[in-house]
């Protein structure tokens, strides 16, 4: 493998690395100092912790009026591209990732709400599926000309999970201006002529439900998924523990199914619990079919017929738990 010689340098000598990286903190002072930037970081602290947009003034002006996301973004390439033509090896402080089609930058997190670029590459896209989650966004269109269509999604009458589409096509261009409520809305992209770039504002709800991904085609749901890190990290445990064999982990993943919280999560330990341990976990489907007010009652009480049809045995233990 050849490895240019200023790059072999740096194995013995971590100056310029480090020259490179205060240029790039450099570059983010300087764009933080420009008119209007600290007043949207600022505010975007208080609408991450739940303050509504007309509360934020720079944070409003940005996302639904003209001329104010273009000039701060323009501002911000400004000074990284300054930085990174003089320092090439720097490494801008934003997390970011492409997969071929499109790109994200992640500018600012604070609390619930995020802002992003977003990018998209030319091309025909068709989607198969429809994601929605508990959130609200916000998408400033700064460059790029391309077709897409809002999706919005609504149960069908009398048919479970499965959801009914309506479609409202929209252009997207320099200057577009889009809300969302993501639990029910969705912007599906279906071609780019120009390298589309939004500014996006996305804040989740305080207590979000789980994301759901519909067929597009049927409307049936495909797949639910924890709508936090920290909800997603206890789910893949408690998998984890269950792949494992780990029958002393029942008790604890019981309370986990019989607490608060995420229901999703709930329901996954509850899953988990019968096949690790089946009286811990008959006993804990039991306790939560008999709460009237917890949401997983009526699933839970289902659940329990299901089994006890398939299980005969199950009723025989039931009964002695429970004595007349």
């Amino acid at each position: 493998m050849d490895v240019h010689p200023f790059i072999a340098a740096l194995r013995s000598d971590r100056a310029p690395q480090r020259q490179a990286q205060s240029a790039m903190e450099a570059a983010r002072t300087a764009w933080r100092a420009e008119p209007g930037a600290a007043q949207m970081m600022a505010e975007l602290e208080r609408y991450g912790n739940g303050a509504s947009l007309t509360d934020c003034p720079q944070l409003e002006a940005v996302f639904t009026g003209q001329g104010e996301a273009e000039r701060l973004m323009a501002l911000l390439s400004r000074h990284y591209c300054a930085a990174l033509a003089a320092n090439p090896i720097g490494h801008p402080p934003f997390r970011h990732g492409f997969n071929g089609s499109a790109g994200t930058i992640l500018l600012a997190r604070s609390g619930r709400a995020q802002i992003m670029l977003q990018s998209r590459e030319p091309g025909d896209f068709r989607q198969a599926s429809y994601k929605y989650t508990d959130a609200t966004r916000f998408d400033a269109v700064l460059a790029g000309a391309g077709e897409a269509r809002i999706v919005r999604a609504r149960p069908a009458a009398g048919e479970g999970e499965r959801m009914d589409f309506t479609e409202e096509a929209v252009p997207l261009a320099a200057g577009g201006r889009f809300a969302f409520d993501c639990s029910s809305e969705a912007l599906v992209t279906d071609s780019v002529t120009r390298r589309i770039v939004m500014l996006r504002l996305l804040r989740a709800n305080a207590a979000p439900a789980p994301s759901r991904e519909y067929a597009a085609a049927t409307g049936e749901l495909l797949l639910q998924s924890a709508a936090t890190i920290a909800t997603s990290r206890q789910e893949a445990i408690i998998a984890l523990l269950g792949r494992m064999g780990r029958t002393d982990a029942a008790p604890a993943i019981a309370r986990t199914a019989l607490g608060e919280g995420d229901l999703s999560l709930r329901w996954q330990a509850l899953r988990e619990c019968l096949a690790l341990d089946t009286k811990a976990g008959f006993t804990a489907l039991l306790a939560l079919a008999r709460r009237s007010d917890d949401p997983l009652a009526a699933h839970a009480g289902a659940l329990r017929a299901q089994l006890l049809e398939t299980h005969p045995q199950l009723a025989q233990w039931e009964a002695r738990q429970c004595p007349a």
